[in-house]
């Protein structure tokens, strides 16, 4: 099983195969069509997309990766695709998502996800509440929430807040 970890777990590759500098799946040059040169050296790509990736930055998919602090022997997998699996951090070969460590680490730092959908919450609670209470308090006779805001001006300040 270590020395499983240690190699990519994906199928054996041909001989003739090459990784696609942006998403990491084996190509084989004989049968792709999606080609570059770039510093005198021939590139293959899996698809259009990692081509055009590729052209758009070439020296991000050719600079080494900066190594992430996981313990050795680590498996990556796509949160969406779990027969990826990768023994190096990257892209899911299929979604594009980032591929996550199989074993959760203590000191993993910040979720960058958590935190955007806890603002994402917190900004659509807000625009909400409004809604709700000019919709709902319009229902309660003793309230007179019509006397205040209008039917019709009610109307569209819920679709604006709705619409944001």
């Amino acid at each position: 099983m270590a020395e499983q970890a240690q190699t990519d777990i994906s199928p054996p590759a041909p001989a003739s195969s090459v990784k696609d500098p942006v998403c990491g799946m084996t190509v084989d040059p004989a049968k792709t069509t999606q080609n570059a040169e770039h510093g005198g050296a021939a590139f293959h790509f899996c698809s259009a997309a990692c081509l055009g990736k590729f052209k758009a930055d070439p020296e991000r998919y050719l600079k080494p990766q900066a190594a992430e602090a996981a313990p050795a022997g680590t498996i990556y997998t796509c949160p969406m695709h779990h027969q990826i699996r990768r023994n190096a951090p990257g892209p899911c070969p299929i979604c594009g998502m980032a591929l996550e460590p199989e074993t959760i680490t203590a000191d993993s730092g910040p979720n960058l996800e958590l935190a955007d959908m806890s603002r994402r919450f917190w900004i659509g609670l807000v625009l909400a509440t409004p809604v709700f209470i000019l919709e709902m308090g319009g229902h309660i006779p003793a309230l007179g929430l019509h006397k205040l805001v209008p039917p019709l001006i009610s109307t569209w300040i819920q679709f604006g807040l709705a619409s944001v």
